[in-house]
């Protein structure tokens, strides 16, 4: 990403319900930057029409914003949006990805993206499931109100072993993380990630789900959680989700990371969970000085070679001894 688009893009997500007309200072600390780099951005944004400025000298989102809007919901929908995601989140993966919203009192199959492995989850467009098990079912239910709650409750418990006290705990900790895992609830063998997707009104009535058997699944549950999750906020970004919700432009525009928020960024988030996971393996198999070393062998990574190594590599490639040790010379028995 170009760093100076997305500072200017942060300055829109400075605007919200509660903040819909806003002076330089208070955009400038609402995201973060110092107040001439902020100047020059909101100057150019008046002066291209996106921001008016009213007499009070305060600043307020322009009507060109709402024509442009009008403009993305008469040509995308939540397919067309979700679907770049789900290719890379599938190629990072090498897992089933599917797209799931509700309808009526079950979840839906809106779009899936296959595993190339032999070995998969078969899940199919249209495919409807009841709104009750799995990892998907239950981030959506996570966001329901209360009401929707128990209408959704009372049509498929009928005919379905309830445990209501477990149900409420499990919902609480998906929403609470962000995030739900599954292992085996809807079809034995088979592990699901699911996140939330966030719309334009912070409501959740799609997500993302991750599906694949859980010999592979299991061992990497929490690496794939961390993609799941950006991939998540990137959609609802689109969907035009708060900066809470979505991926938030005023912290790329202040900490320079502009990867922050996508899935890549969150397998390399990922990727390092494994890797001090993996140390801490090491270290709890010993707990002796032998342990130790190995574990940080492990986390530290190799030194680079000094001036001396490097003298000493070009002397024994030409021939010479190397300055400050003797030449070591084969001896042969007699």
């Amino acid at each position: 990403m170009i760093r100076a688009a997305v500072r200017a893009l942060a300055i829109f997500d400075a605007f919200d319900n509660e903040h819909l007309s806003l002076s330089l200072p208070e955009i400038a600390e609402r995201i973060g930057m110092p107040k001439t780099t902020a100047f020059r951005l909101i100057d150019t944004l008046e002066r291209t029409g996106f921001l008016v400025r009213m007499d009070n000298q305060r600043y307020c989102l322009s009507l060109k914003l709402a024509r442009l809007g009008g403009l993305v919901r008469s040509t995308l929908n939540i397919r067309a949006i979700a679907r770049p995601t789900m290719l890379d989140v599938n190629e990072q993966t090498s897992e089933t990805i599917t797209l799931n919203a509700i309808v009526g009192n079950d979840r839906m199959v809106l779009d899936a993206v296959d595993t190339p492995s032999p070995l998969m989850s078969m899940a199919r467009p249209g495919e409807r499931l009841p709104l009750l098990v799995s990892a998907s079912a239950r981030i959506l239910m996570a966001y329901m109100r209360p009401e929707r709650l128990e209408q959704v409750l009372a049509a498929n418990v009928r005919s379905n072993p309830f445990d209501r006290a477990a149900f409420d705990r499990e919902v609480a900790r998906f929403r609470r993380q962000g995030y739900g895992i599954s292992r085996g609830q809807r079809v034995p063998g088979l592990t699901a990630v699911a996140v939330p997707i966030f719309d334009i009104n912070n409501e959740v009535h799609y997500c993302l789900s991750l599906t694949g058997p859980s010999v592979r699944v299991d061992s990497r549950d929490q690496q794939l959680a961390q993609i799941m999750i950006a991939a998540g906020r990137e959609i609802s970004s689109r969907l035009g989700a708060s900066p809470d919700n979505g991926v938030d432009l005023r912290l790329l525009a202040t900490d320079g990371d502009t990867s922050r928020g996508t899935p890549a960024a969150g397998a390399k988030r990922g990727a390092k969970a494994g890797a001090k996971a993996g140390a801490k393996s090491v270290t709890r198999k010993g707990s002796g000085p032998q342990a130790k070393a190995v574990a940080k062998r492990v986390t530290k990574p190799a030194a680079k070679p000094g001036a001396t190594d490097r003298a000493r590599q070009a002397a024994e490639a030409s021939g010479q001894p190397a300055a400050g040790r003797p030449r070591r010379t084969a001896l042969t028995p007699g």
